[in-house]
């Protein structure tokens, strides 16, 4: 990291931000590795860090001890116990919410059926007294600092409005960001729920960083991300890779009704069939007169559209429904729209599963908390983390025993 030298208010903040991403990205660092690590002087890594112990952002742990002649150093470290964030992924189904502490261990999670007969207003209050129950229940007093949502639908630019929302119509328009912001009582991040999934994959999966990735979100609903060199890419009105809403080739349908659970029941239901669950279409192909042939065709139509529109590396499939396709079927479509349009891309399953649109919620809860506490975009993006270990604290962490069904 290059040296910056003391002077401006703003010189200063990037001073700080620069040691506290220090701090993050490793328990057990002492003045000295400050210093080497940021390139600050000694003066000021010391002014830093007394700052942050006064703060209660840092703590002084044991002590270092090296070889050859100096004192031993105190290890420092980020204080987890600095502020809480929530992450919550909102869907059409289910409302998953997960509580950490400052430095992304999670405290508790919950998994609630969504109240979908709520209106806007409402469905705002019951998640904002979902949240503040669960810190007051666990968080030990330490206080809520940041709050990330992941919508099942289009979410403008300016983060302040819902375009689109298929399965869950009520959070149209600005009522529902605006009151679950001011229940919550701090600062809260609204996003696409597969924009946040693919942040997720990318902090916490497998998904090659560097790379132009692209996420395919088929569950209740249809959604896509793409990223380009780790960042998650969006337009003014949040419609960048809404594929879901294309026309199928000389039909009336749309793609999300053959590639969601919500649309293909709804499909069935208009042709005569009486489904409780979209998978029984897989079930029972020969039933239901060729459903299955036109569902694969949709799927190499929306691939052939994803490998054209960015050339992606990777295709990462995620929800409930992508798990109808085999990996036999992937590795067909793989060909298949290379053989067509000349794109090759791996399609591969989310190592993270269900669980990744939380753990993105959470990513971006936390980089709203530090970036609240003067650390740079840019220096969040330096943080590292063991990934393993927050995906197992997340898998292993205690659940809100309100949650019935996530306990049976």
């Amino acid at each position: 990291m290059a040296k910056l030298e003391r002077g401006s208010v703003g010189t200063r903040t990037a001073n700080r931000g620069a040691v506290i991403a220090a701090l993050l990205s490793g328990a057990g660092i002492d003045r000295r590795q400050l210093v080497q690590q940021t390139g600050l002087s000694w003066a000021t890594v010391a002014r830093i860090v007394d700052d942050l112990l006064a703060d209660g952002l840092a703590l002084e742990q044991h002590k270092i001890v090296r070889d050859g002649p100096g004192r031993p150093g105190a290890a420092l470290g980020f204080n987890p116990q600095s502020g809480l964030v929530c992450g919550i992924d909102l869907g059409g189904t289910y409302c998953r919410m997960v509580i950490a502490d400052g430095i992304g261990t999670a405290i508790i999670r919950c998994r609630d059926e969504t109240p979908r007969d709520l209106g806007a207003a409402e469905l705002a209050s019951w998640i904002a007294t979902r949240v503040l129950g669960l810190v007051e229940r666990y968080g030990d007093g330490v206080p809520l600092t940041s709050v990330a949502i992941g919508l099942p639908g289009v979410v403008a630019s300016t983060k302040d409005r819902v375009v689109g929302a298929f399965n869950l119509p009520q959070i149209l328009g600005t009522t529902f960001v605006e009151t679950v912001a001011a229940e919550l009582g701090v600062p809260t991040i609204i996003d696409n729920d597969s924009n946040l999934a693919l942040l997720g994959e990318l902090h916490y999966g497998e998904l090659p960083r560097d790379e132009t990735v692209v996420l395919l979100s088929l569950g209740t609903g249809l959604g896509s991300a793409v990223a380009f060199n780790r960042q998650v890419l969006a337009g003014p009105e949040g419609l960048l890779g809404e594929f879901g809403r294309l026309r199928l080739p000389g039909r009336k349908e749309r793609l999300r009704d053959l590639l969601s659970g919500a649309g293909l029941l709804a499909l069935a239901h208009q042709a005569g069939h009486r489904l409780r669950k979209a998978d029984e279409v897989f079930a029972e192909p020969d039933r239901f007169g060729g459903l299955v042939d036109e569902i694969h065709e949709a799927l190499l139509h929306l691939v052939s559209i994803v490998a054209l529109a960015y050339e992606p590396s990777t295709v990462v499939f995620t929800g409930g429904f992508s798990g109808a396709f085999s990996d036999s079927v992937l590795e067909t479509v793989s060909a298949e729209t290379y053989e067509t349009v000349g794109v090759h891309s791996d399609l591969r399953r989310s190592v993270l599963g269900d669980s990744g649109g939380l753990l993105g919620a959470m990513a971006a809860a936390l980089s709203g908390y530090y970036t609240a506490i003067g650390v740079a975009r840019h220096q969040v993006a330096s943080i590292t983390t063991s990934a393993p270990g927050v995906v197992a604290q997340l898998d292993g962490c205690a659940v809100d025993p309100s949650d019935t069904e996530e306990l049976a």
